[in-house]
């Protein structure tokens, strides 16, 4: 049995809602049902009435959510005192943050907040969007670092955390100059010549952004992906080498 298992339980006992815990949790639906599931499987019987709506908890549901969360703070206890063992980490600030951001935003950011505030003890943890998030949700951050777009919302409750704006970047096409000083490839490219194209992987937050940005384009835009990865540097580096736009 896993804790997130009753982190989960928690969420839809809370919310009475398989789709708003899901959100919360930041997975699918039907990977959140999948979870609550194996949780039944492990009690060894029903704990969510699926005949009621808004969902309800079974007798032995409740018995469950009331004993997850006694062992679900035990363990944020737990983890408080061994943190408070430790010298470096009882005033060290956890930042979860992309990878992108860490290597491009972070840096000159902590380093301003030092010149203004004084001194601070940071940590820094580089992770890919989706596990930052989680890593804020299940505790394991002080602060969470991420891109923003009003297309692909992190779902995060708005009651339970404070969101502040940083700055604001914007998303545009790169290609490399020739010789002539022009770009070696020039958007929209054409049906029968698509344009070398390296791009963010599916997976990736700002994959899904630019998807969404090239689909909403004005003017149909050829494409032929050559070339794709998570990491923003990665696709700095192919396209300073030429390689496409």
């Amino acid at each position: 049995m896993e804790t997130k298992w009753l982190e989960d339980f928690v969420s839809l006992a809370e919310t009475r809602s398989f789709s708003r815990s899901a959100q919360l949790r930041h997975v699918t639906q039907p990977a959140f049902s999948r979870r609550i599931q194996a949780l039944e499987a492990w009690a060894g019987t029903d704990l969510v009435d699926r005949s009621s709506y808004p969902t309800s908890l079974t007798p032995a549901g409740l018995t469950l959510y009331d004993q997850a969360l006694e062992v679900l703070q035990a363990l944020q206890n737990t983890r408080a005192v061994m943190r408070a063992h430790s010298s470096t980490s009882s005033d060290m600030i956890e930042f979860a943050v992309p990878h992108t951001l860490a290597f491009t935003f972070f840096p000159a950011w902590v380093s301003s907040l030092r010149e203004n505030f004084g001194p601070l003890k940071s940590r820094l943890i580089a992770l890919n969007v989706h596990d930052a998030v989680m890593r804020l949700v299940e505790g394991g951050c002080d602060v969470l670092i991420a891109y923003h777009h009003p297309s692909q919302p992190f779902q995060l409750d708005s009651e339970r955390y404070e969101m502040v704006t940083l700055g604001q970047e914007p998303l545009a096409p790169y290609a490399k100059a020739g010789a002539d000083g022009q770009p070696l490839y020039m958007l929209p490219g054409q049906a029968g010549e698509p344009l070398p194209y390296l791009g963010y992987a599916p997976g990736a937050y700002l994959g899904r952004v630019t998807e969404l940005i090239l689909k909403q384009a004005a003017i149909p835009i050829h494409l032929d992906r050559v070339y794709e990865t998570d990491m923003a540097e990665g696709l700095k580096a192919m396209a300073l080498e030429g390689h496409g736009v």
